[in-house]
């Protein structure tokens, strides 16, 4: 083989193996860079690239959530009662009651056991809340001040023992009410007692109102801001422990030609008008004077003395649950 020849093969080997090596390596660049990058340069990767269709996932269907109160309660879980008082208004059902109870889904005769002690104590804050006697009641005095006496019978009284045995009996039986206790003046609504004025209006604008002052041994009868009756007064001798006693009342009876009964008399009266159990208002024909001090020395076993003629006027303006206020 001649040199020529020879020379020729060595090129023709040489450009075959740089090729070759040319080949190689760019088929190692395309594995190495990502279709993505070279589309992003420009690169037409679409006729590389190969369409994968992908099935959405399953929506699985969504399992409506369940009170855990209504496995704790069983059927006591829709209990509802209410208790109306004028404007006011408390609300039991399970999210308050729940701590009382316990449900015996087992037991079909008494599937509820109430906390007895819980019950009484709601019933407790109920009169605590809404009872109006032994309050403060304030009452505009004749010197144009404002003057507070403890209301000693101008109110009424919630009844928390039968409020409790009725609130157990509900819960037990599960049963809902929605009871009004406004008009605590019937004599069906057993959940007060203590006769009294209207509801939470113990006076009312415009009534009549009596005002006994012990210091200055007077009485005053108001209507509105006027004085319609003024009258100096005997009251109970505190030497003897017949203080007459101070505090918001209300007038329970009057009564013409009254007997007055206590220990060792009995003495008959033209008027009588009563506000505290046995002490009331009546004339007294054998006090010769009143106001002063003559309450210290001949004062009465706690009523209120008066002339005859102060006792037959209070007389006429007097009228069941007309306030008195004595201090």
């Amino acid at each position: 083989m001649t040199n020529e020849k020879r020379k020729k093969n060595r090129k023709e080997l040489i450009l075959f193996l740089s090729v070759s090596l040319f080949l190689v390596g760019c088929l190692l660049l395309v594995k190495l860079i990502p279709w993505s990058s070279l589309a992003g340069q420009g690169v037409d990767v679409t006729k590389h690239s190969q369409t994968q269709s992908i099935a959405p996932a399953e929506t699985q269907p969504s399992t409506p959530s369940v009170d855990p109160l209504l496995a704790q309660y069983g059927e006591l879980y829709d209990i509802h009662i209410t208790l109306h008082f004028g404007t006011a208004a408390e609300t039991l059902d399970i999210h308050t009651i729940g701590d009382w109870v316990t449900y015996r889904p087992d037991n079909t005769e008494t599937p509820y056991t109430v906390d007895e002690t819980a019950v009484a104590a709601y019933a407790q804050s109920l009169t605590n809340k809404y009872s109006n006697f032994e309050s403060t009641l304030h009452f505009l005095s004749v010197d144009g001040t404002e003057k507070t006496v403890l209301n000693c019978s101008t109110g009424w009284i919630f009844d928390e023992s039968y409020a409790a045995v009725q609130l157990l009996r509900y819960i037990t039986n599960n049963q809902s009410v929605d009871l009004n206790l406004t008009d605590r003046s019937t004599e069906s609504n057993l959940w007060w007692h203590r006769i009294s004025s209207d509801y939470d209006a113990p006076q009312k604008s415009g009534d009549y109102y009596a005002e006994v002052s012990l210091e200055q041994q007077h009485l005053w009868v108001h209507k509105g801001k006027e004085i319609v009756l003024s009258s100096p007064v005997v009251t109970g001798n505190p030497n003897t422990g017949h203080e007459t006693p101070a505090g918001g009342y209300v007038v329970y009876n009057k009564e013409k030609g009254a007997t007055l009964y206590g220990p060792g008399y009995e003495t008959e009266v033209n008027y009588w008008i009563g506000f505290a159990d046995d002490i009331g208002f009546h004339d007294a024909y054998w006090q010769d004077t009143f106001g002063g001090e003559v309450y210290l020395e001949n004062g009465s076993h706690g009523c209120v003395n008066l002339p005859d003629d102060t006792a037959a006027a209070l007389y006429k303006l007097a009228y069941v649950n007309m306030p008195v206020y004595v201090y």
